[in-house]
């Protein structure tokens, strides 16, 4: 129980701390224990993070800020790229996959907000299903990581 309780403690965490320097997470409603913990992985010096949060439980002031329509078959799939402060160039391609094997291709832009840059895309998904995310982020200098992981979306 306590484990499916971090997800949403580390939201929280996240919100609060989106006072200073840290990127802003989208305002979710509801629904805590279907949040899954962001994935993380380094480039170089920067650190990579990439979440997945189902648009229908993303604000109304939050979905604006980051240009995107929700929907109950949506997901929206949040990549920021840290280096101390700094968020430095990159370029974020991807795709997810959901339990049927049906691919679709994950179109990233990239969105000013709190002065941080975020890279956005829209995957569609119905849940419940798990989507399975192969994310490749690439820096100016030629770095380049990929994120390969797996989320539950809910019903």
């Amino acid at each position: 129980m306590t484990e499916r309780r971090l997800p949403l403690a580390a939201m929280l965490a996240l919100a609060l701390a989106a006072c200073g320097t840290e990127p802003s997470p989208p305002v979710v409603s509801g629904g805590g224990n279907t949040l899954a913990m962001p994935e993380r992985a380094m480039l170089g010096t920067a650190e990579v993070e990439a979440s997945v949060v189902p648009t229908a439980r993303i604000s109304e002031a939050a979905a604006r800020q980051y240009g995107i329509d929700c929907g109950d078959d949506r997901v929206l799939v949040l990549v920021s790229v840290r280096d101390g402060d700094a968020t430095p160039p990159v370029t974020v391609t991807g795709h997810a996959r959901d339990l049927r094997g049906v691919r679709q291709p994950l179109a990233f832009a990239a969105v000013t907000v709190d002065g941080q840059v975020e890279h956005v895309a829209i995957a569609r998904a119905s849940g419940p299903d798990t989507l399975r995310l192969e994310i490749a982020v690439a820096g100016a200098d030629g770095i380049r990581t990929v994120l390969r992981f797996s989320r539950e979306i809910p019903r």
